[in-house]
């Protein structure tokens, strides 16, 4: 499997490859997806890729006929005004949502989503994709809905002690 970023395709491509992904996402997203996502994907530009929180990952694997999109996800405003993931059933249950995420969460280096609590595939790869859950909220619909967000700066690696360094340090 491997995981692209869609960001750079010409304005004559740009409608056919947006409007394929949308049939993706109502294909596949099992109605679970908020109509406010796919909204703002929707009126998406290819210049609004380049905005800081923006980004458009495709998961694809190789096929008889060349490469099969296997999964898309969408974030925008860091997940505050979009996050939609889907995956081809065939592809579910292979830690292909979690690939996604994680590698939206390591492209934008912080991430937050809302998951209805009756959906525990999506509560799965979020937590799987190092999220933490927040909060609850009631969702758009008014199901009882978990606030998810990465805990640290993933953009920023870990500090990890380098040799001859001292492992516990007196406070003073």
């Amino acid at each position: 499997m491997q995981i692209s970023s869609i960001y750079d395709t010409s304005p004559g491509q740009w409608n056919s490859k947006l409007a394929g992904l949308l049939e993706f996402l109502r294909e596949y997203g099992e109605q679970r997806l908020t109509l406010r996502g796919c909204r703002q994907l929707c009126r998406l530009t290819p210049d609004q890729l380049a905005e800081p929180g923006v980004s458009l990952l495709v998961a694809t694997v190789r096929g008889q006929s060349g490469r099969q999109l296997a999964g898309v996800s969408f974030v925008s405003g860091y997940g505050k005004e979009a996050c939609l993931v889907a995956v081809h059933p065939l592809y579910r249950n292979r830690h292909t949502g979690t690939a996604l995420l994680s590698a939206q969460l390591q492209r934008l280096g912080r991430l937050e989503c809302q998951v209805a609590c009756d959906n525990p595939a999506s509560l799965k790869m979020c937590f799987n994709s190092g999220l933490a859950a927040v909060g609850l909220t009631s969702g758009p619909t008014g199901k009882p809905t978990l606030l998810l967000r990465s805990l640290k700066d993933s953009s920023s690696a870990a500090t990890l002690p380098q040799e001859g360094e001292l492992l516990c340090q007196n406070p003073s």
